[in-house]
């Protein structure tokens, strides 16, 4: 689809995004949930073994995470997709600016933006999460067409390669198209297509998609490659996305209208831990011990953000709190953990079955270790684990202790 000629709106998208330059992942988890009576979108992001750039950048990542963090901006998968809110506020105080960045601005300051902790997962590697609440969701979604729409019918392109489908695509948003709606927990965005056009960039897709997965399987593939291939690849595999074609338009589905989903990809397998540190001064909040006291207290009051994390993050979550848990020192605490754990692997069992999760055994420590290969596995859930993953990283072992310990860094 890029010659649709829509480049007015990538313009756009590239004068409120940067890239974060100095920071990477070793992957992201994406899940959300609607609120249908609450008309409220809640999304959870998993910023997933939060390392220095080998590339490096204008700025060091000591010095952007607490920017990060303090103005509420969201990076996903590091590529140069890093909502800078704070360029955002500024363009929207910007009396000069052009006024549909302007709106633009204002709706993405809509919505609300709230660390819910850091964590440290099995293999040692630090990472954060993040809340993102959109109230008002559909009319947010409304103010996201009508603005798609008026960029593009300011921005009417000459004849080109794919000229009927971009007349198509102008005459659809002078009359109001709805490009992107919400259906239950799954979103929608409707493309008008000419049937013939679209099968040639179909045609067109597919073989750069099949030169790609030959570059890559080649025995001298660049890491860079082989990364690239296995994001997108886990992308697709690890979330439901569907594309229904009816000749006169393409239409995207993405996620399940009747229940929530999470999105997991590894993007990479370097880690260094020169950020962990900065990291946690600049969170603020231990993730797992706000949920591992959610799970094994029944007086507990959980954070709006921990709360979110039981009711549609990723399940692997109960599993990490809890090991922290029955890895410790205290016999009563460990004793609840590992029959927590014991539970939640019976429902998974029963209700999922994909990875298994462990039976109970009488060595505690290969019952933990168990459920840490577990926990690798759904990492990066339904693809494998790859033989090479945690090569070429400076990655403590599971058992070492932070560099600094967290207590000091709570508020």
């Amino acid at each position: 689809m890029r010659k649709l000629r829509l480049a007015a709106l990538l313009s756009l998208a590239a004068a409120l995004v940067t890239n974060l330059g100095c920071v990477e992942l070793d992957g992201q988890r994406l899940s959300w949930f609607y609120d249908a009576a609450k008309d409220e979108l809640k999304i959870l992001l998993h910023y997933d073994g939060v390392h220095e750039s080998r590339n490096g950048g204008n700025e060091r990542g000591a010095e952007q995470i607490p920017k990060f963090v303090e103005s509420g901006s969201i990076l996903v998968w590091d590529w140069p997709f890093h909502l800078d809110m704070a360029n955002v506020r500024a363009k929207a105080a910007d009396e000069t600016a052009d006024p549909q960045q302007k709106e633009w601005a204002a709706a993405i300051l809509s919505m609300k933006v709230e660390p819910v902790g850091y964590y440290r997962e099995p293999d040692g590697r630090v990472g954060a999460a993040q809340m993102i609440t959109i109230p008002n969701a559909k009319k947010f979604v409304g103010l996201i067409n009508e603005l798609i729409n008026a960029q593009i019918v300011e921005n009417a392109s000459p004849d080109g390669p794919m000229d009927r489908t971009q007349k198509r695509i102008e005459q659809a948003a002078k009359n109001g198209h709805q490009w992107i709606t919400l259906d239950g927990h799954a979103v929608r965005v409707v493309i008008p297509v000419h049937p013939t056009e679209w099968a040639l960039a179909r045609g067109e897709f597919l073989e750069e998609i099949a030169e790609g997965v030959a570059r890559v399987l080649k025995e001298d593939a660049s890491t860079d490659d082989k990364n690239g291939y296995r994001m997108i690849l886990g992308v697709l595999a690890s979330g439901p996305i569907s594309c229904i074609d009816r000749k006169d338009q393409v239409e995207f589905v993405v996620g399940w209208p009747k229940a929530p989903c999470t999105f997991r990809t590894k993007i990479r397998d370097e880690y260094e831990p020169s950020l962990e540190k900065v990291l946690i001064r600049s969170v603020k909040i231990d993730l797992d011990a706000d949920l591992a006291e959610a799970l094994l207290d029944e007086d507990a009051k959980p954070s709006p953000g921990v709360s979110a994390m039981l009711k549609f993050g990723p399940p692997e979550e109960q599993v990490r709190a809890l090991l922290a848990v029955a890895g410790g020192e205290e016999e009563g605490r460990q004793k609840a953990a590992l029959g927590r754990l014991g539970k939640f692997a019976r429902q998974w069992n029963r209700e999922h079955g994909q990875p298994e999760a462990p039976a109970e055994r009488d060595d505690a420590d290969d019952y933990l270790t168990a459920w840490r290969q577990w926990y690798e596995q759904m990492r990066v859930f339904p693809l494998k684990v790859e033989e090479n993953v945690g090569e070429n990283t400076e990655t403590e072992p599971a058992d070492a202790k932070p560099a600094e310990e967290p207590a000091e860094a709570k508020p």
